[in-house]
């Protein structure tokens, strides 16, 4: 797939200046787990991808031009406007469109950070820090592809899955947390489900719910 080139190209920039401040995002990340876990094949439905930076690459000493470099590859930012200015967070390109992401900081409530250190801007959203606390790597040419854990990004769809309100991505995401389940370290996942607190446990045990009485 020529798709997977290009995230490979896009991937082996990030690498060079952003290694372990950022991972990648969405159903993307189902399709590059049979890299890491050869028996899990995952149908790809789709040709947005996601990447997920930490705080940490908000900070200025990490300092390269995203916008200059995506342009180069064939990207180009798709100009937004929100209540709060104008987001150049998702940039498209031939065959996929991109989208920056960023865990949400203390108290935050602008819909879109600027990182004027990377030239781009994200959308802080909760829950994502949790995929950069156990980042797990699938060689692919030569190229190291950050994704979260399985058993970190099972517990992040069946979060997240409560906060949606399209029913089919609701649905899409009960699934995907389900097919996640095949390749989790069952006493690692159990351990990292016992130390949900407040909300995530709430908004877990409610997805399981729902998955039981399917």
């Amino acid at each position: 797939m020529d798709e997977i080139d290009e995230i490979i190209k896009i991937i082996t920039q990030l690498n060079k200046y952003l290694q372990d401040c950022y991972v990648l995002g969405g159903s993307w990340v189902l399709y590059f787990y049979r890299f890491k876990y050869p028996d899990f094949k995952y149908p790809l439905r789709t040709f947005d991808i996601d990447f997920i930076f930490s705080l940490y690459a908000k900070r200025k000493k990490i300092k390269v031009d995203l916008q200059k470099i995506l342009e180069n590859l064939g990207y180009y930012p798709e100009v937004i406007g929100t209540v709060t200015g104008y987001s150049y967070s998702r940039f498209k390109g031939e065959n996929i469109d991109l989208e920056f992401i960023i865990e949400e900081p203390t108290g935050n409530k602008n819909k879109i950070l600027k990182l004027n250190n990377l030239n781009i801007d994200a959308i802080p959203l909760p829950f994502v820090g949790d995929l950069l606390e156990d980042i797990i790597f699938a060689e692919v040419e030569n190229v190291k592809i950050p994704l979260p854990s399985p058993e970190r990004f099972h517990i992040h769809k069946w979060l997240v899955v409560q906060r949606r309100k399209d029913l089919m991505k609701k649905e899409k995401d009960l699934q995907q947390g389900l097919e996640i389940l095949k390749i989790c370290n069952l006493e690692k996942l159990n351990q990292l489900i016992q130390e949900l607190k407040g909300k995530r446990k709430k908004l877990y045990e409610k997805s399981k719910q729902e998955i039981e009485n399917l």
